[in-house]
Protein backbone atom coordinates (compact mmCIF):
# COMPACT_ATOMS: atom_id res chain seq x y z
CA UNK A 1 0.00 0.00 0.00
CA UNK A 2 1.79 3.13 -0.84
CA UNK A 3 2.10 5.71 1.35
CA UNK A 4 0.49 8.53 2.26
CA UNK A 5 1.82 12.07 1.14
CA UNK A 6 2.33 14.02 4.33
CA UNK A 7 1.12 18.10 3.94
CA UNK A 8 3.80 20.43 5.45
CA UNK A 9 2.90 22.53 7.94
CA UNK A 10 1.07 25.60 7.21
CA UNK A 11 -1.79 27.49 8.62
CA UNK A 12 -4.41 28.77 5.89
CA UNK A 13 -5.90 30.87 7.84
CA UNK A 14 -2.88 33.16 9.24
CA UNK A 15 -2.60 33.95 5.52
CA UNK A 16 -5.46 35.01 4.99
CA UNK A 17 -5.54 37.08 7.87
CA UNK A 18 -2.15 38.49 6.82
CA UNK A 19 -3.23 38.77 3.11
CA UNK A 20 -6.72 40.56 4.63
CA UNK A 21 -4.70 43.51 6.48
CA UNK A 22 -2.65 44.16 3.64
CA UNK A 23 -6.12 44.69 1.94
CA UNK A 24 -7.70 46.78 4.51
CA UNK A 25 -4.42 49.10 5.35
CA UNK A 26 -2.23 50.20 2.61
CA UNK A 27 -0.04 51.42 5.40
CA UNK A 28 0.37 48.05 6.54
CA UNK A 29 0.87 46.50 3.34
CA UNK A 30 3.94 48.85 2.84
CA UNK A 31 5.19 47.58 6.72
CA UNK A 32 4.62 43.78 5.68
CA UNK A 33 5.53 43.40 2.07
CA UNK A 34 9.52 43.96 3.05
CA UNK A 35 9.21 41.09 5.72
CA UNK A 36 6.77 38.56 3.29
CA UNK A 37 8.25 36.25 0.22
CA UNK A 38 6.14 33.95 -1.94
CA UNK A 39 7.40 30.92 0.15
CA UNK A 40 5.69 32.76 2.92
CA UNK A 41 2.19 31.18 1.90
CA UNK A 42 2.18 27.02 1.33
CA UNK A 43 2.70 25.63 -2.28
CA UNK A 44 -0.58 24.19 -1.31
CA UNK A 45 -2.71 27.61 -0.72
CA UNK A 46 -2.43 28.23 -4.40
CA UNK A 47 -4.54 31.15 -3.75
CA UNK A 48 -3.58 32.76 -1.39
CA UNK A 49 -0.33 32.71 -3.31
CA UNK A 50 -1.78 34.62 -6.20
CA UNK A 51 -3.52 37.19 -4.37
CA UNK A 52 0.24 37.40 -2.15
CA UNK A 53 1.81 38.10 -5.68
CA UNK A 54 -0.97 40.64 -6.97
CA UNK A 55 -0.48 42.68 -3.97
CA UNK A 56 3.46 42.91 -4.67
CA UNK A 57 3.24 43.83 -8.24
CA UNK A 58 0.63 46.67 -7.34
CA UNK A 59 3.13 47.89 -4.61
CA UNK A 60 6.44 47.59 -7.61
CA UNK A 61 3.98 49.91 -9.56
CA UNK A 62 3.84 52.39 -7.12
CA UNK A 63 0.37 51.39 -6.60
CA UNK A 64 -2.35 51.86 -3.75
CA UNK A 65 -3.24 48.15 -1.92
CA UNK A 66 -6.82 47.86 -1.25
CA UNK A 67 -10.10 45.64 -2.15
CA UNK A 68 -10.26 47.68 -5.53
CA UNK A 69 -7.21 47.58 -6.62
CA UNK A 70 -6.74 43.74 -5.71
CA UNK A 71 -9.39 42.88 -8.10
CA UNK A 72 -8.42 45.13 -10.80
CA UNK A 73 -4.98 43.58 -10.58
CA UNK A 74 -6.50 39.83 -10.28
CA UNK A 75 -8.93 41.19 -13.55
CA UNK A 76 -6.18 41.96 -15.56
CA UNK A 77 -4.00 38.96 -14.81
CA UNK A 78 -7.13 37.11 -15.68
CA UNK A 79 -7.02 35.25 -12.53
CA UNK A 80 -9.80 36.63 -10.22
CA UNK A 81 -12.17 33.59 -10.58
CA UNK A 82 -8.80 31.10 -10.05
CA UNK A 83 -8.67 32.52 -6.44
CA UNK A 84 -12.53 32.23 -5.58
CA UNK A 85 -13.94 35.57 -7.12
CA UNK A 86 -15.28 38.35 -4.78
CA UNK A 87 -16.08 36.62 -2.30
CA UNK A 88 -12.83 35.15 -1.01
CA UNK A 89 -11.27 38.43 -1.40
CA UNK A 90 -14.07 39.43 1.29
CA UNK A 91 -13.91 36.35 3.12
CA UNK A 92 -10.24 37.71 3.41
CA UNK A 93 -10.97 41.46 5.15
CA UNK A 94 -13.41 39.49 7.48
CA UNK A 95 -11.50 37.29 8.11
CA UNK A 96 -9.13 39.90 10.00
CA UNK A 97 -10.03 41.00 13.97
CA UNK A 98 -8.06 43.95 14.79
CA UNK A 99 -5.17 45.30 12.74
CA UNK A 100 -3.31 46.18 16.10
CA UNK A 101 -2.39 42.23 16.44
CA UNK A 102 -0.45 42.25 13.03
CA UNK A 103 2.99 41.13 14.19
CA UNK A 104 1.47 38.16 16.17
CA UNK A 105 0.18 37.29 12.96
CA UNK A 106 3.48 37.83 11.18
CA UNK A 107 5.35 35.79 13.39
CA UNK A 108 3.14 33.22 13.33
CA UNK A 109 3.10 32.88 9.51
CA UNK A 110 7.18 33.28 9.93
CA UNK A 111 6.92 30.09 12.38
CA UNK A 112 5.21 27.92 9.71
CA UNK A 113 7.64 29.16 7.19
CA UNK A 114 10.87 28.12 9.11
CA UNK A 115 9.31 24.56 10.23
CA UNK A 116 8.66 23.98 6.36
CA UNK A 117 12.22 24.90 5.23
CA UNK A 118 13.54 22.80 8.20
CA UNK A 119 11.79 19.73 7.00
CA UNK A 120 12.76 20.09 2.90
CA UNK A 121 16.57 20.65 3.63
CA UNK A 122 16.36 18.08 6.50
CA UNK A 123 14.73 15.61 4.19
CA UNK A 124 17.36 16.85 1.24
CA UNK A 125 20.59 16.19 3.78
CA UNK A 126 18.84 12.64 4.17
CA UNK A 127 18.40 11.99 0.54
CA UNK A 128 22.14 13.20 0.23
CA UNK A 129 23.37 10.59 2.70
CA UNK A 130 21.71 7.76 1.63
CA UNK A 131 22.86 8.22 -2.62
CA UNK A 132 26.46 9.91 -1.91
CA UNK A 133 27.22 8.96 1.88
CA UNK A 134 29.20 10.98 4.57
CA UNK A 135 33.60 10.99 3.80
CA UNK A 136 33.79 13.38 6.60
CA UNK A 137 31.55 13.18 9.53
CA UNK A 138 32.38 17.06 11.30
CA UNK A 139 32.14 18.77 7.40
CA UNK A 140 28.07 17.03 6.89
CA UNK A 141 27.31 18.21 10.75
CA UNK A 142 28.66 21.35 10.19
CA UNK A 143 26.77 22.08 7.10
CA UNK A 144 23.70 20.31 8.82
CA UNK A 145 24.37 23.12 11.76
CA UNK A 146 25.04 26.24 8.72
CA UNK A 147 21.37 25.22 6.84
CA UNK A 148 19.56 24.67 10.46
CA UNK A 149 21.69 28.38 11.11
CA UNK A 150 20.35 29.83 8.20
CA UNK A 151 16.38 29.02 8.30
CA UNK A 152 15.92 30.45 11.80
CA UNK A 153 17.65 33.68 10.75
CA UNK A 154 14.96 33.95 8.02
CA UNK A 155 12.47 34.13 10.78
CA UNK A 156 13.53 37.52 12.00
CA UNK A 157 10.66 39.95 10.77
CA UNK A 158 11.84 43.28 12.34
CA UNK A 159 12.41 46.06 10.07
CA UNK A 160 13.18 49.81 10.34
CA UNK A 161 12.10 51.06 13.69
CA UNK A 162 10.86 54.53 14.89
CA UNK A 163 13.88 56.58 16.72
CA UNK A 164 10.54 56.85 19.33
CA UNK A 165 10.76 53.13 19.80
CA UNK A 166 14.58 53.03 20.40
CA UNK A 167 15.16 56.58 22.51
CA UNK A 168 13.27 54.72 26.35
CA UNK A 169 15.28 51.52 26.02
CA UNK A 170 18.82 53.45 25.17
CA UNK A 171 18.29 56.07 26.84
CA UNK A 172 17.30 54.31 30.24
CA UNK A 173 20.29 52.16 29.55
CA UNK A 174 23.12 55.38 29.15
CA UNK A 175 21.57 57.01 32.34
CA UNK A 176 21.18 54.18 34.54
CA UNK A 177 24.94 53.49 34.22
CA UNK A 178 25.97 56.73 34.44
CA UNK A 179 23.70 57.02 38.24
CA UNK A 180 25.51 53.64 39.21
CA UNK A 181 29.16 54.38 38.29
CA UNK A 182 30.36 56.95 36.48
CA UNK A 183 33.20 55.13 35.25
CA UNK A 184 31.10 52.17 34.45
CA UNK A 185 32.57 50.68 30.84
CA UNK A 186 29.80 50.19 28.35
CA UNK A 187 31.38 46.86 26.93
CA UNK A 188 33.55 43.93 28.32
CA UNK A 189 36.75 45.04 30.15
CA UNK A 190 40.18 44.48 29.13
CA UNK A 191 41.72 44.33 32.33
CA UNK A 192 43.52 47.37 31.73
CA UNK A 193 42.54 50.42 32.88
CA UNK A 194 44.55 52.30 30.33
CA UNK A 195 43.28 49.90 27.07
CA UNK A 196 39.76 49.89 28.60
CA UNK A 197 39.67 54.23 28.59
CA UNK A 198 40.45 54.35 24.95
CA UNK A 199 38.26 51.36 24.34
CA UNK A 200 35.39 51.92 26.41
CA UNK A 201 35.82 47.97 26.68
CA UNK A 202 34.55 45.63 24.26
CA UNK A 203 30.99 45.99 23.02
CA UNK A 204 28.69 44.06 21.88
CA UNK A 205 28.31 42.93 18.42
CA UNK A 206 31.66 44.76 17.50
CA UNK A 207 34.83 43.15 15.21
CA UNK A 208 38.28 44.12 16.97
CA UNK A 209 41.76 43.36 15.11
CA UNK A 210 44.60 43.13 17.17
CA UNK A 211 47.69 43.07 14.78
CA UNK A 212 51.41 42.77 15.25
CA UNK A 213 54.34 41.89 13.57
CA UNK A 214 55.50 38.09 14.41
CA UNK A 215 56.67 37.25 17.94
CA UNK A 216 55.50 40.58 19.24
CA UNK A 217 52.99 39.64 21.70
CA UNK A 218 49.67 39.30 20.05
CA UNK A 219 48.78 35.84 21.30
CA UNK A 220 49.79 37.08 24.63
CA UNK A 221 48.47 40.08 25.15
CA UNK A 222 45.22 38.30 23.62
CA UNK A 223 45.16 35.52 26.31
CA UNK A 224 45.36 37.92 29.10
CA UNK A 225 42.28 39.47 27.60
CA UNK A 226 40.48 36.58 27.21
CA UNK A 227 41.57 35.66 30.94
CA UNK A 228 40.53 39.01 32.32
CA UNK A 229 37.29 38.76 30.50
CA UNK A 230 36.30 35.32 31.57
CA UNK A 231 37.72 36.15 35.38
CA UNK A 232 35.63 39.42 35.56
CA UNK A 233 32.36 38.72 34.12
CA UNK A 234 32.34 35.04 35.42
CA UNK A 235 31.01 34.73 31.68
CA UNK A 236 32.02 32.50 29.22
CA UNK A 237 35.15 33.37 26.39
CA UNK A 238 35.79 31.22 23.68
CA UNK A 239 39.15 30.70 22.56
CA UNK A 240 40.18 29.14 18.72
CA UNK A 241 43.74 28.83 18.77
CA UNK A 242 44.84 27.46 14.77
CA UNK A 243 48.34 27.90 15.89
CA UNK A 244 49.03 25.91 19.52
CA UNK A 245 47.71 23.17 21.23
CA UNK A 246 44.73 23.96 24.09
CA UNK A 247 48.17 21.73 26.46
CA UNK A 248 50.64 24.70 25.22
CA UNK A 249 48.08 27.77 25.49
CA UNK A 250 46.85 26.23 29.18
CA UNK A 251 50.90 26.43 30.19
CA UNK A 252 50.80 30.03 28.73
CA UNK A 253 48.13 30.64 31.25
CA UNK A 254 50.46 28.76 33.57
CA UNK A 255 53.20 30.72 33.76
CA UNK A 256 50.67 34.18 33.40
CA UNK A 257 49.18 33.33 36.49
CA UNK A 258 51.75 31.92 38.40
CA UNK A 259 54.64 34.18 37.53
CA UNK A 260 56.84 31.38 36.73
CA UNK A 261 58.84 31.65 33.74
CA UNK A 262 57.52 29.72 30.28
CA UNK A 263 60.95 27.83 29.93
CA UNK A 264 60.99 26.13 33.23
CA UNK A 265 57.87 24.99 33.15
CA UNK A 266 58.33 23.51 29.88
CA UNK A 267 61.56 21.71 30.51
CA UNK A 268 60.60 20.93 34.58
CA UNK A 269 63.21 22.60 36.07
CA UNK A 270 61.22 23.68 39.45
CA UNK A 271 62.15 24.40 42.84
CA UNK A 272 59.19 23.38 45.76
CA UNK A 273 58.05 26.83 45.39
CA UNK A 274 57.47 27.14 41.89
CA UNK A 275 55.63 23.99 42.26
CA UNK A 276 53.37 25.35 44.73
CA UNK A 277 52.17 28.38 42.51
CA UNK A 278 52.23 26.27 39.55
CA UNK A 279 49.52 24.29 41.18
CA UNK A 280 47.39 27.34 42.67
CA UNK A 281 47.73 28.83 39.62
CA UNK A 282 45.89 25.86 37.82
CA UNK A 283 42.81 25.14 40.59
CA UNK A 284 42.66 29.32 39.50
CA UNK A 285 42.36 29.15 35.89
CA UNK A 286 40.13 25.87 35.67
CA UNK A 287 37.31 27.94 38.07
CA UNK A 288 37.64 30.49 34.95
CA UNK A 289 34.72 29.56 32.11
CA UNK A 290 37.60 29.80 29.55
CA UNK A 291 36.84 27.36 26.28
CA UNK A 292 39.63 26.44 24.23
CA UNK A 293 39.38 24.96 20.69
CA UNK A 294 42.54 24.03 19.28
CA UNK A 295 41.14 21.99 15.97
CA UNK A 296 44.17 23.26 13.35
CA UNK A 297 42.51 23.92 10.13
CA UNK A 298 39.62 24.54 11.21
CA UNK A 299 37.56 27.08 8.25
CA UNK A 300 35.31 30.07 8.87
CA UNK A 301 32.28 27.57 9.00
CA UNK A 302 33.90 25.49 11.44
CA UNK A 303 34.17 29.11 13.80
CA UNK A 304 30.64 30.50 13.03
CA UNK A 305 29.36 26.73 13.81
CA UNK A 306 31.35 26.34 16.81
CA UNK A 307 30.84 29.11 18.23
CA UNK A 308 26.58 29.28 17.83
CA UNK A 309 26.29 26.04 19.58
CA UNK A 310 28.81 27.07 22.17
CA UNK A 311 26.56 30.04 23.04
CA UNK A 312 23.45 28.11 22.53
CA UNK A 313 24.43 25.98 25.03
CA UNK A 314 25.78 28.52 27.81
CA UNK A 315 24.00 31.08 27.00
CA UNK A 316 25.56 34.66 26.91
CA UNK A 317 29.17 35.07 25.29
CA UNK A 318 31.60 37.64 26.74
CA UNK A 319 34.01 37.07 24.21
CA UNK A 320 35.40 35.27 21.47
CA UNK A 321 38.85 35.45 20.00
CA UNK A 322 40.68 33.69 16.97
CA UNK A 323 44.26 33.46 16.51
CA UNK A 324 45.04 34.07 13.84
CA UNK A 325 42.83 35.49 10.74
CA UNK A 326 46.04 34.72 8.35
CA UNK A 327 45.46 30.81 8.85
CA UNK A 328 42.15 30.26 8.81
CA UNK A 329 40.73 27.96 6.25
CA UNK A 330 42.37 24.80 4.92
CA UNK A 331 43.06 24.27 1.21
CA UNK A 332 40.08 22.15 0.41
CA UNK A 333 37.80 25.00 1.30
CA UNK A 334 39.49 27.20 -0.66
CA UNK A 335 38.57 28.42 -4.43
CA UNK A 336 41.55 28.11 -5.98
CA UNK A 337 40.89 31.00 -8.74
CA UNK A 338 40.09 33.27 -5.78
CA UNK A 339 43.04 35.38 -4.62
CA UNK A 340 44.22 35.54 -1.16
CA UNK A 341 42.83 38.87 -0.33
CA UNK A 342 39.45 38.25 -1.32
CA UNK A 343 39.17 35.03 0.72
CA UNK A 344 40.78 37.04 3.91
CA UNK A 345 38.07 39.75 3.43
CA UNK A 346 35.55 36.92 2.55
CA UNK A 347 36.10 36.11 6.29
CA UNK A 348 36.19 39.57 7.70
CA UNK A 349 32.62 39.79 6.98
CA UNK A 350 31.56 36.62 8.04
CA UNK A 351 33.31 37.56 11.43
CA UNK A 352 31.55 40.47 11.54
CA UNK A 353 27.96 39.23 10.62
CA UNK A 354 28.93 36.63 13.15
CA UNK A 355 29.00 39.24 16.12
CA UNK A 356 26.61 41.04 14.77
CA UNK A 357 24.00 38.29 14.87
CA UNK A 358 25.16 36.82 18.07
CA UNK A 359 26.07 39.95 20.06
CA UNK A 360 29.32 39.07 21.37
CA UNK A 361 32.36 41.10 20.62
CA UNK A 362 35.08 38.98 18.89
CA UNK A 363 38.68 39.64 19.10
CA UNK A 364 40.57 38.87 15.87
CA UNK A 365 44.63 38.84 15.81
CA UNK A 366 46.51 39.50 12.39
CA UNK A 367 50.00 40.02 11.46
CA UNK A 368 51.29 43.50 9.73
CA UNK A 369 52.82 43.59 6.31
CA UNK A 370 56.62 43.61 6.37
CA UNK A 371 56.66 47.47 5.69
CA UNK A 372 56.86 48.02 9.47
CA UNK A 373 60.27 47.39 8.95
CA UNK A 374 61.00 49.79 6.27
CA UNK A 375 60.09 52.58 8.73
CA UNK A 376 63.13 53.99 10.81
CA UNK A 377 61.35 54.27 13.88
CA UNK A 378 59.78 50.46 13.12
CA UNK A 379 55.92 51.94 14.46
CA UNK A 380 52.63 50.00 13.20
CA UNK A 381 50.37 51.84 10.69
CA UNK A 382 47.22 51.06 9.86
CA UNK A 383 48.17 50.49 6.35
CA UNK A 384 50.48 47.48 7.24
CA UNK A 385 47.21 45.15 8.79
CA UNK A 386 47.78 42.90 5.89
CA UNK A 387 44.48 42.36 2.89
CA UNK A 388 43.99 45.81 4.80
CA UNK A 389 41.39 47.38 3.13
CA UNK A 390 38.68 44.96 4.08
CA UNK A 391 39.91 44.10 7.50
CA UNK A 392 39.86 48.05 8.29
CA UNK A 393 36.27 48.58 6.67
CA UNK A 394 34.96 45.50 8.86
CA UNK A 395 36.60 46.47 12.26
CA UNK A 396 35.01 48.14 14.72
CA UNK A 397 37.94 48.86 16.03
CA UNK A 398 42.17 48.31 15.60
CA UNK A 399 44.53 47.68 17.98
CA UNK A 400 48.04 47.86 16.84
CA UNK A 401 51.17 46.58 19.20
CA UNK A 402 54.37 48.10 19.33
CA UNK A 403 57.35 46.32 21.13
CA UNK A 404 60.67 47.83 20.41
CA UNK A 405 62.60 45.77 22.95
CA UNK A 406 61.54 43.13 20.59
CA UNK A 407 63.91 44.95 17.73
CA UNK A 408 67.04 44.81 20.44
CA UNK A 409 66.21 40.90 20.88
CA UNK A 410 66.62 40.59 16.66
CA UNK A 411 70.14 42.86 17.45
CA UNK A 412 68.25 45.27 15.78
CA UNK A 413 68.91 49.09 16.90
CA UNK A 414 65.96 51.58 16.57
CA UNK A 415 68.90 54.44 16.38
CA UNK A 416 69.78 52.63 13.15
CA UNK A 417 72.92 51.49 14.03
CA UNK A 418 73.21 47.59 13.01
CA UNK A 419 69.49 47.89 11.06
CA UNK A 420 69.65 45.27 8.87
CA UNK A 421 66.33 46.74 7.95
CA UNK A 422 67.55 50.22 7.18
CA UNK A 423 68.40 51.32 3.71
CA UNK A 424 71.70 53.50 3.81
CA UNK A 425 72.44 56.57 1.37
CA UNK A 426 74.35 55.87 -2.00
CA UNK A 427 77.51 56.94 0.32
CA UNK A 428 76.87 53.73 2.91
CA UNK A 429 75.89 55.91 5.42
CA UNK A 430 72.67 56.17 7.52
CA UNK A 431 69.84 58.40 7.46
CA UNK A 432 70.90 61.30 9.71
CA UNK A 433 67.08 61.13 11.95
CA UNK A 434 68.52 57.15 12.60
CA UNK A 435 71.55 58.17 14.58
CA UNK A 436 69.45 59.72 17.02
CA UNK A 437 70.33 57.51 20.07
CA UNK A 438 66.58 56.55 21.96
CA UNK A 439 65.98 55.74 25.48
CA UNK A 440 65.64 52.47 27.35
CA UNK A 441 62.85 50.10 26.07
CA UNK A 442 62.58 47.87 28.98
CA UNK A 443 60.83 49.39 32.97
CA UNK A 444 63.29 48.82 36.23
CA UNK A 445 62.06 45.90 36.77
CA UNK A 446 62.43 44.29 33.56
CA UNK A 447 59.19 44.42 31.70
CA UNK A 448 59.03 45.92 28.12
CA UNK A 449 57.67 48.86 27.18
CA UNK A 450 54.97 48.61 25.05
CA UNK A 451 52.21 50.90 22.97
CA UNK A 452 48.82 49.75 22.29
CA UNK A 453 47.37 52.33 19.24
CA UNK A 454 43.96 52.28 18.64
CA UNK A 455 43.99 53.06 14.89
CA UNK A 456 40.68 53.10 14.45
CA UNK A 457 37.67 53.21 16.75
CA UNK A 458 34.13 53.30 14.77
CA UNK A 459 32.39 54.69 17.33
CA UNK A 460 34.31 56.82 19.49
CA UNK A 461 37.78 58.78 19.01
CA UNK A 462 41.50 56.85 19.09
CA UNK A 463 44.31 57.03 21.50
CA UNK A 464 47.37 55.21 22.97
CA UNK A 465 47.87 53.26 25.78
CA UNK A 466 51.17 52.01 27.59
CA UNK A 467 51.54 48.72 29.23
CA UNK A 468 54.39 46.28 30.50
CA UNK A 469 54.95 43.18 29.16
CA UNK A 470 57.09 40.36 31.07
CA UNK A 471 57.57 38.01 28.33
CA UNK A 472 59.37 35.64 30.09
CA UNK A 473 56.08 34.74 31.36
CA UNK A 474 53.37 36.21 28.64
CA UNK A 475 52.29 38.64 31.27
CA UNK A 476 51.08 42.24 30.63
CA UNK A 477 50.47 45.05 33.35
CA UNK A 478 49.64 48.81 33.60
CA UNK A 479 52.29 50.37 34.28
CA UNK A 480 52.67 52.47 37.93
CA UNK A 481 52.43 56.74 37.01
CA UNK A 482 56.12 57.30 36.70
CA UNK A 483 56.75 54.48 34.52
CA UNK A 484 53.82 55.44 32.42
CA UNK A 485 55.45 59.07 32.32
CA UNK A 486 58.82 57.14 31.44
CA UNK A 487 57.13 55.24 27.92
CA UNK A 488 55.11 58.30 26.80
CA UNK A 489 58.63 60.31 27.31
CA UNK A 490 60.44 57.63 24.95
CA UNK A 491 57.07 57.47 22.70
CA UNK A 492 57.85 61.16 21.80
CA UNK A 493 61.11 60.43 21.56
CA UNK A 494 60.07 58.09 18.50
CA UNK A 495 57.81 60.15 17.46
CA UNK A 496 59.95 62.63 16.61
CA UNK A 497 62.34 60.76 14.56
Amino acid sequence: MPTKKRELPNNFEVEKTILGLMIMDDHLANNLLPSLEIDDFYEGNLQNRTIFLAIKSLKEKNQPVDFTTVVSELLASKQLDAVGGLDYLKDLTDSVVSISNYEFYLNSLKDFTVLRKLIYNMTELVDDYYTHGVNNVNDYANLVDKRITEITRSRRVSGFKKTKEIALDVTSDILNRVNADSNTLTGITTGFSNLDTITGGFKKGELIYLAARPAVGKTALALNICYNAANRTNRPVAIFELEMSSETLFKRLLANRSAVEMDKINKGFLNKNEKLKIKEASDEIARVPLYIDDCHGSNIDDVIAKSRKLKNELGDLALIMVDYIGILGDPKYINKNESRQNLISSYSRKLKELSLDLQVPILVLSQLSRKVEDRENKKPQLSDLRESGSLEQDADQVLLIYRPAYYEEQGVSLNGQNDKFKKKDPNGNMPLSAQKPVGPTKSADGGDFVTINLVKNRNGATGIANLLFFKSYGRFTTPAKETENLVSSFESDLNND
